[in-house]
């Protein structure tokens, strides 16, 4: 089968059977595609990082078939010794990966609005609906632009300047994998809503279909390191109200990462838990967590879905939290993400906790589990854990339990 008809057969089962609100991003040219040999109707899109096939999401499939995917999946990834990982999969995929021997984390949540239901009205949107009102008379305005029906090269040219604004502002390569691009050449099923002054583009937002949901994901936001007040307030409840006009019924806005507070996983593991909040957070250029999630919740979502990392065997390794940041930014993550991943995983390894049976639990074994890296990176991590003193288990690394 040749790409043309391959990406034609997975736009047919994204239709079809598409109800992660990422899916539509498995489209994107850094993914490699798994079909089945038995005759399944649907497709994993997934990438290789460190000896870590990395899944995209849920499987494409009927959900009545997920399970047989799967582990057909699973036979092909231990095939080529590979660890097999789904990531930020939903809740009703989780139940049956579980049920095939997978570990699970839970790595945050995702918040749904009804479209048909959504208002701003009560005092609980009090102050959003201030900001929107401050935004308003600024001058701003919200439009949709369709560049399939009309190109508008200067909008265009001021939708590629707040891109190079971003990537500057944000200091690493472009985010990949689930993260999809404004794609204005290529547009396909995106949707673009842009927030205009003057007819100049101040911020826009790129969507993606969720298909069995007959919903919409707010993909990519470009915006300048400094906007108006209220800009991005009216540009998203804006978006909101045209998408509700035109008979969409579901909206999100994306996984809001290392959130636990609204879905319970108590099965989920204190230590694993801290090593991805130390190694994330510590990497402060890859999400900035908190005010992500309190900007999501200001809009008043209906309910908050879980969003899990499943891996298979299931003992938890290291090494996939580095095949993880690989696979969303390739370019800007290796040397960094050595020293702070070894940093943390020395004091995390100290931490009493039974629930998980871990693989490669040392600094030195991340090291030699982490392949592809370069010499230079893993003599510089090698000198940076010799630094570090035995007094590391200090209280930012304790437990309730230890306290």
């Amino acid at each position: 089968m040749n790409i043309e008809n391959e990406i034609a057969q997975i736009e047919e089962f994204l239709k079809r059977y598409g109800y992660h609100s990422q899916s539509y991003n498995i489209l994107l040219k850094d993914k490699s595609y798994f079909f089945s040999s038995s005759g399944i109707d649907g497709v994993i899109a997934y990438v290789v990082k460190a000896n870590v096939a990395i899944a995209a999401a849920d499987p494409i499939c009927d959900p009545s078939n997920i399970h047989s995917f799967v582990t057909e999946f699973k036979v092909f990834c231990k095939e080529r010794k590979l660890l097999c990982c789904f990531q930020s999969i939903t809740e009703r995929c989780k139940v049956i990966l579980e049920e095939l021997g997978f570990g699970m984390i839970k790595i945050g949540e995702e918040p749904i609005f009804d479209l048909e239901d959504f208002s701003l009205s009560g005092s609980r949107f009090r102050g959003l609906r201030k900001n929107i009102n401050q935004a308003k008379k600024q001058g701003l305005s919200v439009v949709e632009y369709h560049p399939l029906l009309e190109r508008e090269p200067e909008w265009e040219k001021d939708m590629e300047e707040l891109s190079a604004i971003w990537k500057k502002f944000k200091g690493s390569g472009e985010f990949s994998f689930l993260i999809g691009k404004p794609a204005l050449n290529d547009p396909k099923e995106r949707k673009y809503f842009l927030a205009l002054l003057d007819n100049k583009v101040e911020a826009f937002v790129v969507c993606t279909p969720i298909y069995t949901r007959n919903g919409i994901y707010f993909d990519v936001m470009r915006r300048k390191e400094k906007t108006l007040n209220g800009m991005p307030q009216l540009l998203f409840t804006e978006s909101f109200r045209i998408l509700k006009e035109q008979g969409y019924t579901k909206a999100t806005l994306g996984t809001a990462p290392l959130s636990y507070e609204h879905t319970t996983d108590p099965g989920q593991s204190l230590i694993i838990k801290t090593a991805l909040r130390l190694a994330f957070n510590r990497l402060g250029y890859f999400h900035r967590f908190k005010p992500l999630y309190k900007f999501k919740r200001q809009f008043g979502p209906n309910s908050w879905e879980g969003r899990y990392l499943a891996f298979s065997p299931s003992r938890f390794n290291p090494v996939i939290l580095y095949a993880l940041l690989k696979v969303y930014d390739p370019t800007g993550v290796t040397k960094k993400f050595l020293n702070q991943l070894n940093f943390a995983w020395k004091g995390i390894n100290k931490i009493k906790d039974g629930t998980i049976d871990f693989i490669g639990s040392t600094s030195e074994n991340v090291i030699k589990g982490i392949k592809g890296t370069s010499h230079k990176a893993v003599t510089t991590t090698k000198k940076t854990l010799r630094k570090i003193p035995e007094s590391i288990k200090s209280k930012k690394y304790q437990t309730k339990k230890e306290e």
